[in-house]
């Protein structure tokens, strides 16, 4: 913070070529304002964008040159003679993308001319899905990004795991506004796509703080460093607005899983040098029931081994199952409250050395519910002592608490073409876990039914220093030089929850010897942990446009960390245009890294999970504990990989455009969480004698088990202006196309391979969740169109075949490819008010059934669909399992 105030002070009187502020209008050939309009100053990285009123002001030199773009117009460049007003009539044409800033930090540029593939999502795109949060809004609109909302996965159920090409969640860096976001707290220690990885808390920023998101498809550590293997997301929070106000609400065809939302904001001008932005949103999602039937008493009683003489007998069971044929169970979306705030300010400090102190952040409190395996009698005796009124059920539900801010201060000036960017961000993401309605068995009748089982916080400080210029040269030619440093300590915390949600109640009438609360065993006090590590990186890239068709651009970037050594990465990018830059041909190459992050590093539970072996309690070891050193597991290692990327771009005409990029993505020594190590019952085995020590059943623990290669095509065809039945016709037919290979070695220790325990470290079911779980193909095809102030949007949603391996090769299954069908209208009654009504998934479309894919009707394993209880495969879920869902709109501005 000294240092910003320091630079600020410095810059204040230092002087240039004289700027002054520049404003106007865009509008349209009917004299309509044009609303997000681009304005970047030609050769730099500064700009703007217009209001609601299509009002725009910028700070600019005479001479300089503003590119004014917008999808749907042809872009426009107009030389600044005096401080204007500056007025522009845009023409409806050929511009089928909007400037992007990510994937390089020269020059602005559109995803036609990038050397990289850069998608560039609108606020209005994102709306337009009818979902109510940002990652959903994502996953429905970008073929490569995958979020699927997961049934009974323990607090994931409130998060969603997200990626980019099937990578995982660890695999791809989020920014705001360029600067990183913090990671979330939690381990996706269930299993879920992404298990045992970590990710950005992507439903923490509300969508309508967004003004666009730029999606950078390619790797990119040596620009941004650790996680931008797969790619970069960038989310461009808006500058002003005028006052406004979105009413939204969704109900599922079933009528449960209501959604309601509303978000407001509104953007001030601070004297005529500055200006701020702010959003405020409420989403509220109640709980969806999808859940199956038990398929016979017969089935549930020789699964759990009840009898006609156990103490819960086979007459029992038929009375429970005829009142409750699923067994209490709920399955499908979680209860969910998300309050949120954003906000984005600027202030210009002196004009002539373009001097602005910057702040942005935002501010996300969740809480809500999600139902997590019922336990019945035969199951969990004994919980009738505290829940009389229910003595055939008890359903546990995780109820966490989240919490994630983040804010960022910075300061941007120009001295001698040079630009300076320094700027300070603070993040932080705490779960607290709260498990409600259950039961800690060794307590009997004395256990609470609510506990606090604990916390995880995630936290850092980023410092960053970037420093950039651009060189014209009179024959066209120009080159950009960028350099920076980028300093980041990282803290993860661990925090015991009370007695009750892990101990020993010693209750001489209880029923079992089972202890901790059921379903999310607390967090003890030898789990208690504060970890932090620090890292320090430098960076070049140079970008040179040799001719206006041709562009070589490379990045080099040193990292070292404080507790695994140092990692250098580099990058080459080309383009070239021909055909008078209607055709382009790009290709990058680069090697890249992803640091362990301190949850891998440091996370340790006790967690119930289902298996093989029915529900058991099992651990998962921190990988600085000694008991991994005696199995012989190093110390965790930064995963590394080499991309590979080619494609081309073409213009089409006035209104179309084309880009297909086709990828490999290597990745080694990539970090998994291992299946459970369980014990012999040989008291002499070592393996025995180990988990005795740590006190569980089975074990499972991080390490750096695999190598994977991922090879696919990305196509996106874009359309925009094109004159059809009285009224203009938009849209974009994109599709991604995935393969993720396991290689086959396996890397473990010689203690595993000994003890023949290289199979259950990684499974068929764990490299399926790698290779398979997520649609190998996806397609979203989009039109829109306008006529007066109706419109109509019809999309087209397709996802590929899922396929489940199984240890058992006889419960192997493949999920088929789905097609979905979306319908919006929307119309504006006034310039200030507009109302949107539509259906997602209008023909009612699920994926498959457990009885659709199996012989019989069901596995033969039936923990997968635990004798009934799931209908739809919760493990490789595609797109969820809604089913029709129809939305209202109702947006205000003032």
């Amino acid at each position: 913070m000294r240092i910003l105030l320091l630079l600020a002070l410095f810059a204040l009187p230092l002087l240039g070529v004289h700027a002054q502020t520049v404003s106007g209008t865009i509008t349209d050939n009917d004299d309509l304002p044009v609303i997000g309009a681009t304005i970047l100053i030609v050769g730099t990285s500064s700009g703007t964008t217009t209001d609601l009123d299509g009002q725009y002001t910028v700070t600019a030199k005479d001479g300089d040159v503003l590119r004014i773009s917008y999808t749907g117009f042809s872009p426009q460049d107009v030389t600044v003679d005096g401080p204007g007003p500056l007025d522009i009539k845009l023409t409806e044409g050929i511009d089928l993308d909007a400037v992007t800033v990510v994937g390089s930090r020269g020059k602005p540029r559109t995803s036609y001319d990038a050397a990289v593939p850069v998608d560039n999502i609108s606020a209005a795109t994102l709306e337009s899905s009818g979902r109510g949060v940002l990652d959903q809004q994502l996953m429905f609109k970008v073929p490569s990004y995958n979020s699927t909302q997961q049934p009974i996965s323990d607090a994931a159920a409130h998060f969603s795991p997200a990626d980019l090409r099937g990578m995982g969640p660890s695999r791809t860096l989020v920014l705001v506004n360029g600067k990183r976001k913090n990671a979330s707290a939690l381990v996706y220690s269930y299993v879920t796509p992404g298990r045992g990885e970590v990710g950005v808390d992507m439903k923490s920023v509300p969508s309508a703080a967004i003004e666009r998101v730029e999606i950078l498809r390619d790797g990119a550590a040596a620009q941004y460093g650790s996680d931008a293997v797969a790619g970069v997301i960038n989310l461009v929070l808006k500058k002003k607005t005028d006052p406004f106000v979105n009413l939204g609400y969704s109900v599922t065809g079933e009528g449960d899983g209501e959604q309601i939302s509303l978000d407001a904001g509104f953007g001030v001008n601070i004297t005529d040098k500055g200006f701020a932005n702010f959003t405020v949103g409420y989403f509220d999602q109640k709980r969806s029931q999808r859940a199956g039937e038990i398929t016979s008493v017969a089935d549930e009683a020789g699964y759990w081994g009840v009898t006609d003489d156990s103490d819960f007998n086979t007459a029992d069971l038929t009375a429970l199952l005829g009142r409750e044929p699923s067994a209490g169970f709920q399955v499908g979306l979680p209860d969910m409250t998300i309050n949120s705030f954003a906000f984005n300010s600027g202030f210009t400090l002196d004009e002539a050395t373009e001097t602005e102190v910057y702040l942005f952040g935002n501010l996300a409190s969740r809480d809500g519910s999600a139902p997590q395996f019922a336990r019945v009698p035969y199951w969990v005796p004994g919980f009738d002592a505290i829940y009389p009124d229910n003595t055939d059920f008890f359903l546990a539900e995780m109820s966490p608490q989240i919490l994630d801010h983040s804010v960022t201060l910075g300061l941007r000036t120009v001295r001698n073409g040079w630009n300076f960017d320094l700027s300070s961000t603070m993040g932080k993401n705490r779960i607290d876990y709260y498990i409600t309605n259950s039961f800690n068995q060794s307590f009997a009748g004395s256990s609470p039914s609510d506990f606090y089982n604990g916390a995880h916080q995630f936290s850092h400080m980023v410092n960053n220093f970037d420093i950039s210029r651009i060189y014209e040269r009179p024959s066209g030619a120009s080159y950009t030089l960028a350099v920076g440093a980028e300093q980041r300590t990282e803290r993860f915390e661990t925090e015991a929850g009370e007695f009750a949600s892990y101990g020993d109640g010693e209750n001489p009438n209880a029923a079992g010897g089972r202890t901790g609360s059921e379903s999310f065993g607390g967090f003890t006090p030898d789990n208690e942990s504060i970890n932090f590590r620090n890292n320090i990186g430098v960076y070049t890239e140079l970008t040179a446009d040799f001719t206006p068709q041709f562009l070589l651009g490379g990045a080099l970037r040193f990292e070292n960390y404080s507790d695994f050594g140092n990692n250098l990465s580099w990058k080459l990018n080309s383009r070239y245009k021909f055909a008078e830059g209607k055709f382009n041909v790009r290709a990058s190459v680069s090697n890249g890294f992803r640091a362990p992050s301190l949850h891998q590093i440091y996370y340790t539970a006790i967690t119930t999970t289902l298996t093989a072996n029915g529900i058991v309690e099992n651990g998962i070891l921190g990988n600085n504990d000694p008991a991994l050193r005696a199995l012989g597991i190093p110390e965790l290692q930064p995963e590394t990989s080499f991309n590979l990327g080619v494609g081309f771009t073409a213009r089409l005409g006035n209104s179309v455009g084309l880009t297909v990029d086709a990828y490999q993505i290597n990745v080694d020594d990539r970090i998994v969480l291992s299946g459970q190590v369980t014990q012999t019952g040989d008291a002499a085995s070592p393996i025995d004698q180990l988990l005795d020590n740590v006190g569980v059943g089975s074990a499972g623990f991080f390490l750096n088990a695999i190598s994977t290669t991922t090879q696919g095509v990305d196509v996106v065809l874009n359309f925009t202006g094109i004159d059809f039945l009285k009224g203009r016709l938009s849209g974009s037919l994109a599709g991604n196309f995935n393969n993720v290979e396991v290689d086959s070695d396996i890397n473990t220790s010689d203690f595993i391979e000994q003890n023949n325990l290289t199979s259950n470290i990684f499974t068929r079911e764990d490299i399926s969740r790698v290779e398979s779980w997520r649609p190998r193909s996806k397609i979203v095809a989009t039109a829109t169109h306008k006529i007066n102030k109706l419109s109509s949007t019809l999309s087209f949603l397709y996802y590929g075949s899922v396929t489940y391996l199984a240890n058992n090769e006889l419960d192997d299954a493949t999920y088929g490819g789905k097609l979905l069908t979306d319908l919006t209208f929307s119309y504006d009654f006034t310039d200030k008010l507009a109302l949107t009504v539509g259906a997602n998934n209008i023909f009612d479309v699920y994926p498959d059934t457990f009885a659709d894919v199996y012989e019989g009707g069901a596995p033969q394993d039936r923990n997968l669909d635990f004798v009934g209880r799931f209908k739809y495969p919760w493990q490789t879920t595609q797109f969820g399992i809604d089913g029709r869902r129809v939305f209202t709109k109702l947006a205000f501005q003032f």
